[in-house]
């Protein structure tokens, strides 16, 4: 018996409201700028399709979903709240009827449709103009990019899955197979390397897809893939460093409002807040009294912090709050000193998520650990770097094996809730093990008895249903 307790998507999808703590409101809405295939004729109409690509991608996976998959799932955070489906994640207890299996299934999918009739109307547009400057080929890989993004999302949340690269024009078509895992990643690295000849440098913002974001994606796809290539991870890391990044000064910086899209970010959702039309939504629901919030921080990421005697990062990631006088209760910690999200700050829902640099020199210092039994001492330059920043001393790791340890420790506490922990703990064969030692803030067992089959999300059973071929 588990003992745990409690407790780049939908076309145009927008959260427009929280209510009561958790109970959530949706209504699906055309994005404002897309226009039909019949209908685009010049390059005026290829920008609103593409624009229209990216418009559709602020929604529940990207805003919300990405972090309770990456850090609820794993030993970061609790599902917090009373919302069954994050439950059921947090528990290891999903089933093909979860609705957060189910919106992130339709989402991401949505997503790749979009990426592909920008792949296909593109190119038969007679218009000139587009070829100037090569603009036809930067609209081609910034839909590459995107759909290789979308379905490394897939293939780590639910393994084999319909590989689905055109319009579907047949019933045939819309009833497709499931691809292998391996034919889906042979698919994201073709597209991610098109999106790496042919993307900008650099970008008007952030948000848009550029040869930095296929870099560092490139490097995550490497190092995730059944068969890892840790000599690509290193190469596409060291572009990607190469590429005018650099760490952002102040560790709590990152997360001020005020420093979004800074010289750390390499890929950065733009959301625009209040009065806008792309409104974050989650700080609302992590962070707050009146009625139990989402995703509470762990007890064990807590003791991480505190152990390491991390306090830049841990008060720049968890904030506690005495909530004594709501009404709920909790079963982990108390109510006098309860812990929140703080990454996520701006009362205007305007917080962005974003890929960046600090999660890319510690893949690169995993890459040179595993790339010889020598290489941790090249290795700890990597980690003391990101420790520095923090006023930490260096990593007191002496060996490859030490190392390992110790760049997934500095991974967790320099990512937590940006969505990378579970994704670390699936690729390097660590989950279960992690999952099943973990305890409570008392010492007792929670008892998750993970197994294999537990890893990955079931296909959606209204999938299973409408399509037989991948029951």
């Amino acid at each position: 018996m588990r003992s745990k307790i409690y407790a780049l998507i939908a076309a145009g999808t927008l959260v427009l409201s929280v209510q009561s703590g958790c109970k959530k409101d949706f209504l699906d809405k055309t994005p404002f700028n897309q226009v039909t295939a019949d209908k685009i004729t010049d390059a005026a109409g290829a920008e609103k399709l593409v624009a229209g690509m990216y418009d559709a991608m602020y929604n529940d996976y990207n805003i919300w979903d990405f972090m309770t998959n990456g850090d609820v799932m794993s030993d970061n955070a609790y599902a917090g709240g009373d919302n069954p489906a994050n439950i059921q994640i947090d528990l290891f207890t999903v089933t093909s009827t979860n609705g957060n299996v189910a919106r992130d299934w339709k989402g991401l999918y949505t997503d790749i449709k979009n990426a592909n009739e920008v792949l296909e109307i593109i190119p038969t547009i007679a218009d000139a103009s587009l070829d100037a400057g090569n603009r036809r080929n930067q609209m081609l890989a910034e839909a590459s990019g995107i759909r290789a993004a979308q379905y490394f999302n897939i293939v780590r949340l639910y393994g084999a899955a319909p590989l689905i690269l055109k319009t579907a024009t047949t019933l045939a078509e819309t009833q497709p197979s499931k691809a292998t895992v391996d034919a889906i990643y042979e698919q994201i690295i073709k597209d991610l390397e098109f999106a790496l000849a042919n993307a900008n440098t650099t970008a008007v913002n952030k948000g848009i897809f550029t040869k930095g974001v296929a870099n560092a994606l490139l490097a995550k796809v490497y190092a995730t893939k059944p068969v890892k290539d840790w000599t690509k991870v290193n190469q596409y890391c060291d572009a990607t460093i190469a590429g005018g990044y650099s760490l952002f000064g102040n560790f709590s910086g990152l997360f001020d409002p005020a420093n979004k899209n800074n010289s750390e970010a390499i890929w950065e959702m733009q959301f625009d807040g209040n009065g806008g039309r792309h409104g974050n939504w989650m700080p609302g629901i992590i962070t707050g009294t009146g009625w139990k919030r989402f995703n509470t921080p762990s007890n064990d990421l807590v003791k991480a912090y505190d152990d390491e005697g991390d306090l830049v990062r841990k008060n720049a990631s968890i904030l506690f709050k005495d909530v004594s006088s709501d009404g709920w209760s909790d079963a982990y910690w108390s109510k006098s000193n309860y812990p929140f999200i703080n990454k996520y700050r701006a009362d205007d829902k305007s917080d962005n998520y974003k890929i960046r640099l600090a999660d890319i020199i510690l893949l690169k210092a995993e890459a040179v650990n595993e790339l010889s039994s020598a290489g941790w001492s090249a290795s700890k330059l990597l980690v003391d770097q990101i420790r520095r920043r923090v006023n930490l001393g260096g990593t007191p790791a002496a060996d490859q094996a030490a190392m390992r340890l110790a760049i997934e420790k500095e991974r967790r506490l320099e990512l937590a809730f940006e969505g990378h922990r579970w994704f670390d703990l699936l690729r390097t064969d660590r989950a279960i093990a992690v999952m099943n030692a973990q305890k409570d803030g008392s010492g007792n067992s929670l008892n998750y008895n993970v197994t294999a089959p537990e890893l990955l999300f079931p296909i959606p059973q209204q999938e299973q249903d409408r399509n037989p071929n991948i029951k």
